[in-house]
């Protein structure tokens, strides 16, 4: 009797344990960032489709792009450890870390890019394949290795692996790239140093802290600021080459000229209280998320 109440006991101890693991690793994850990703990918398959691209292509497409999302991220939260430990908006994610040692969390990383790419090489095109091997890469060693820890221009410099998974979803549809994949990579590109300079302006003193040369510490407010306005101000006639070079209706080319004109006069009224950058950060989320949104909507109903 006394042992069987002992083995249950080690038995529920090492589902807690098991439990704790996986939620863990789920915060090293960075679901928000994965979610935003498959997002990406779906939107640039709809794009090739014109439409809803077909099952036995989108749900290996997503899976692939979740996998290989979620590897990169831990890969990311490992290598960035230390500098994560001087930032107060990363603690849980700095407590996720040492709960699953980062020996385990960089195994679990490898096992899920593996699992990404063996996915996308038995079900999809080459030329996915090497997408998603390109932005795993791109985003471990050149953004997060190299740009992030020398340069407070890595936001511009560094656009581009975020800007890989809307080609990744293009070319697992159609084997040739477009004026259409070409625009989603380009608003991409634009979206990304304006996001991430509001989110800088918000934490600058952490930035410091951590030694990340982020662009309000190096140039200052005033010229980050200008910089993210300028940004966003590009993002309209980026998000137009939808309508005017691929496949979108004018529909679409007035609602996203509209969403465009509100987040820049959003954020320009947010930023003028540096307190609240953080507002305005939300603001660039919901703003790509509904404009690809959008997109999907325009192509598909």
């Amino acid at each position: 009797m006394i042992r069987t109440v002992t083995d249950n006991r080690v038995q529920l101890a090492e589902s807690v344990r098991l439990s704790s693991t996986c939620a863990a690793l789920f915060i090293l994850a960075k679901p928000g960032i994965v979610a935003a990703v498959a997002l990406s990918g779906f939107t640039g398959m709809v794009v090739a489709a014109r439409g809803l691209p077909a099952p036995e292509i989108a749900l290996p497409c997503v899976a692939s792009l979740l996998l290989m999302s979620a590897g990169s991220a831990i890969t990311n939260s490992v290598l960035d450890r230390r500098m994560d430990k001087q930032m107060e908006r990363l603690k849980i994610r700095s407590a996720a870390l040492r709960q699953v040692g980062s020996r385990p969390a960089l195994a679990t990383a490898i096992a899920l890019t593996t699992a990404a790419v063996t996915l996308a090489a038995a079900l999809l095109n080459i030329r996915t394949v090497l997408l998603l091997i390109a932005a795993a890469l791109s985003y471990t060693l050149y953004y997060t290795l190299f740009l992030k820890r020398h340069t407070h221009w890595a936001a511009v410099l560094g656009a581009l692996p975020g800007a890989f998974p809307v080609l990744i979803g293009h070319a697992a549809v159609t084997a040739k790239p477009d004026w259409a994949s070409f625009g989603l990579f380009l608003i991409m590109l634009v979206w990304q140093p304006p996001h991430f300079w509001l989110l800088s302006l918000s934490h600058r003193e952490e930035y410091r802290a951590a030694g990340v040369p982020v662009l309000p510490l190096v140039k200052g407010d005033l010229f980050t600021k200008h910089c993210i306005y300028l940004g966003i101000a590009s993002l309209v006639p980026a998000s137009l080459l939808l309508r005017y070079l691929g496949p979108c209706s004018t529909g679409y080319a007035i609602c996203a000229f509209l969403l465009g004109s509100c987040y820049l006069f959003t954020c320009q009224h947010f930023t003028a209280n540096g307190a609240k950058s953080r507002v305005a950060f939300r603001c660039s989320i919901a703003y790509i998320l509904l404009l690809f949104t959008l997109i999907i909507a325009d192509l598909c109903l």
